[in-house]
């Protein structure tokens, strides 16, 4: 009779463990390497978050925002011009023969950044980055003009969808409210009458700023559209980035500096000096983090997935209005927002597909 060769309880507890260790590290270490492998899409989103709350930051400071703006354009044209001269040794001030591409670049970049500030003291913040997503419809129809692409059937399908989303989320309530206050007119009493006419006046002035906050951040999506093609032809010509950076945030800093002198003949509020070398020192920094997060996105990710996320711009602007002024959007809303966003989607999708049979049939000749 064969005896049975017991194994003992605890080893077989011990190998077990030590299996499920062993598992549990390679759940690890699999999550980590994936972790890893889309690091430009955690960058992304990281600096499209800190952008956001940069910009959100400005409604809370008891201060003008282009005052604050002077400090931020500080530190950045510091900061870009010292890496570009003395660490790169690039000549700054240099249009490496695009004089023209420069000087867009340089003026579209920093109207892109003013007048989206400019939008911003009218408008909440979600709606203007609904309508600064817009650039993407306006770059690709520049590109057209300028670089003599093609416009395709996806071109006019995104236009529509942009201009469907314009009107959409941009609706003025303020006009239906008048609309209602006027079809009720004939039932109401000659004292509700004068309060009503009260209302409507005060919706008229409030949608006359609404509607200057439509004008300032559709011209900001415009600029930016300029301004990515003028720096797609730098980006052709080898221009670097640190100096392109250098030149707008100069420039910027002029301008706000010019703005805060002039503002002074109609308002002679003091300058806020804390806040200049506090907020906007502290903003200007968390910008710089935001733009190394971008270049950092940009070496490991396709730029068309890229723009794709950027849209969620208009997601954090909702959640911090809702977060700190409890401000809910209506429907018609995000119904527009959507459509922006669909836009950018198909012709962010459109330009992958179209690069990458571009680069096929090149790599095709070469192996030929």
């Amino acid at each position: 009779m064969i005896e049975e060769q017991q194994v003992p309880l605890q080893t077989i507890s011990a190998d077990v463990v030590e299996t499920s260790e062993k598992s549990s590290l390679s759940i690890f270490e699999t999550l980590w390497h994936r972790l890893r492998e889309h690091s430009g899409i955690w960058y992304m989103l990281a600096a499209n978050m800190l952008f956001a709350c940069c910009t959100f930051v400005l409604k809370l400071i008891p201060a003008d925002m282009f005052d604050i703006m002077i400090g931020r354009f500080l530190i950045q044209s510091i900061v870009f011009g010292s890496y570009a001269a003395f660490y790169k040794h690039y000549n700054v001030f240099t249009t490496n023969g695009q004089p023209i591409a420069c000087t867009l670049n340089m003026l579209m970049s920093s109207g892109t950044n003013l007048t989206y500030l400019a939008a911003f003291y009218f408008l909440p913040l979600s709606d203007v980055n609904a309508i600064k997503y817009t650039y993407i419809v306006w770059a690709a129809i520049l590109s057209v003009i300028i670089f003599k692409e093609r416009f395709k059937f996806i071109n006019a399908i995104a236009l529509i969808l942009t201009i469907c989303g314009l009107i959409l989320a941009t609706k003025p309530q303020s006009l239906i409210k008048i609309f209602i206050h006027s079809s009720d007119q004939s039932t109401i009493s000659t004292n509700t009458t004068k309060s009503t006419t009260t209302i409507i006046s005060s919706t008229v002035t409030s949608s006359f700023y609404y509607h200057l906050g439509i004008i300032f951040a559709f011209t900001s999506s415009l600029t930016k559209a300029t301004k990515m093609t003028a720096r797609k032809q730098l980006v052709k010509k080898k221009q670097p980035y640190s100096v392109m950076n250098f030149q707008f945030t100069a420039f910027a800093l002029v301008v706000a500096v010019i703005y805060s002198l002039i503002r002074r003949f109609w308002q002679s509020d003091p300058y806020p000096w804390k806040w200049i070398s506090t907020a906007g020192v502290a903003i200007g920094c968390c910008h710089l983090i935001t733009n190394t997060f971008y270049a950092k996105a940009l070496k490991r990710e396709n730029l068309q997935l890229l723009s794709i996320l950027g849209t969620l711009d208009i997601v954090y602007a909702c959640l911090l209005q809702y977060i700190f002024f409890r401000l809910t959007r209506p429907w018609m809303f995000y119904i527009g927002a959507s459509f922006i966003v669909t836009s950018a989607i198909i012709l962010s999708i459109d330009t992958y597909l179209t690069n990458k049979k571009s680069k096929n049939n090149k790599n095709q000749k070469n192996d030929i």
